[in-house]
């Protein structure tokens, strides 16, 4: 058994020299000088045809950068003439943003984990723009921000600014930059993904494009990336487990709906641009892989919040991609279980636990993995979940889950 054993950890990691030959390639490959250190997020708003802040574009309100009159204001917006784009007028979709609660990019491995907070922007290239000339179609900008339960979150600086240039026309069809807090870019993205397996805050560089790619149906780099649907539900599950504090504070949860409420239209609004920016995300799975577990999770979520904003029960949202069972009622805690300890993951990398079939045919080695022996817990990565360390009790209702699934 031993020769069998991988180092490897939960998401693969990558190197700075494997960042800097990535971004050395993509600016022969796309016209765009990425250079880290030197070129800014402004230089590549400026790229995509918006000459326009990026700090500005983090610092404005959704509501006013989804509505392109108030967004291209030089009073309270972007300072974009509707007109002064080419001669093209700035229209409805052209700029998608939404701000929400993000547990993906929290330190849980903590006695009292901050909640992370993500703002979502989505660029449509101008038509007549260097980036629209050279194969890419939007970039999708997702600003980074920490705020302790009963703070407001969004009032800091993103703590990283991570952003994907989706070019559906080229051999990579998604391009990875990766910017610090002062806006320029850098090789990494400073994550929590593997916390149980590291000394000192439980946290390591993923280094563009591997670690993207890592999460994003792309493991190892042998196939295109793609972009990872926004799970509304599971933000909300997460307050009955983890984020207790944040459910009693009634902070929104996507924080433009200024609501929890799902029947207030303030969170239908806020709601729906999510839903338009899902429907994005599945048509570029569906051009990349069509038959993905990626692309089939973003079609369940669409199906089941076609006619609804609420918050579905976990077993609404179990799939299959060849046809095996779902998920039954008589299952939802042990689906319970997998979702808190194991989506972060598995919701995007390698496969997800809403599918069912493919959760029992790998289970015999998720038992090894959250059960390891002497020797495998001694490799890192080998030990799952790799995020935090679970109680002696937990484990073993999730492995009894696990065990008795046929």
């Amino acid at each position: 058994m031993g020769s069998a054993l991988r180092a490897d950890p939960a998401i693969t990691p990558g190197s700075e020299l494997f960042a800097r030959q990535y971004y050395a390639r993509i600016s022969k490959d796309i016209g765009f000088d990425a250079t880290p250190g030197t070129t800014t997020l402004d230089s590549l708003l400026g790229f995509a045809g918006y000459p326009i802040s990026g700090a500005k574009l983090e610092a404005l309100d959704s509501t006013i950068l989804i509505n392109p009159t108030r967004a291209a204001s030089q009073d309270d917006g972007l300072g974009l003439a509707l007109r002064g784009l080419s001669g093209a007028t700035l229209r409805d979709g052209d700029i998608l943003a939404t701000r929400f609660f993000a547990p993906k990019i929290v330190n849980i491995d903590t006695a009292t984990p901050i909640p992370g907070w993500r703002k979502l922007v989505r660029l449509r290239a101008r038509p007549t723009s260097r980036a629209a000339q050279a194969g890419i179609e939007s970039v999708v900008i997702l600003f980074n921000f920490f705020a302790h339960v009963g703070e407001q979150p969004f009032t800091q600086q993103s703590a990283n600014t991570q952003v994907m240039m989706l070019a559906p026309s080229r051999k990579d069809r998604l391009y990875w930059l990766d910017f610090d807090t002062a806006g320029k870019l850098t090789f990494a993205l400073n994550a929590s993904f593997d916390a149980a397996d590291l000394p000192g805050g439980g946290t390591r560089n993923y280094y563009v494009p591997d670690g993207c790619n890592a999460c994003h149906g792309s493991p190892g780099n042998f196939a295109p990336p793609m972009v990872n649907y926004l799970d509304t539900d599971h933000w909300f599950d997460r307050l009955d487990s983890d984020f207790v504090a944040l459910k009693a504070a009634g902070t929104p949860l996507i924080f433009d709906a200024n609501t929890n409420d799902s029947s207030q239209a303030s969170f239908g609004a806020a709601f729906d641009v999510i839903r338009r920016f899902n429907e994005e995300a599945l048509l570029q799975n569906a051009t990349v892989r069509p038959r993905s577990f990626e692309a089939e999770a973003a079609r369940t979520w669409l199906r089941i919040h076609a006619q609804s904003d609420d918050h579905l029960p976990l077993i609404a949202r179990g799939f299959t991609v060849n046809g095996g069972s779902t998920w039954q009622p008589s299952e939802a805690d042990g689906l319970a279980r997998l979702n808190r300890y194991c989506f972060r993951c598995h919701g995007s990398v390698r496969f997800s636990i809403f599918d069912r079939a493919t959760v029992v045919e790998k289970a015999g080695n998720i038992r090894q993995r959250i059960n390891p022996g002497r020797q495998q817990v001694k490799v890192p990565g080998f030990k799952m979940p790799p995020d935090r360390v679970l109680e002696q009790s937990e484990l073993q209702a999730l492995d009894a889950f696990i065990k008795a699934l046929k």
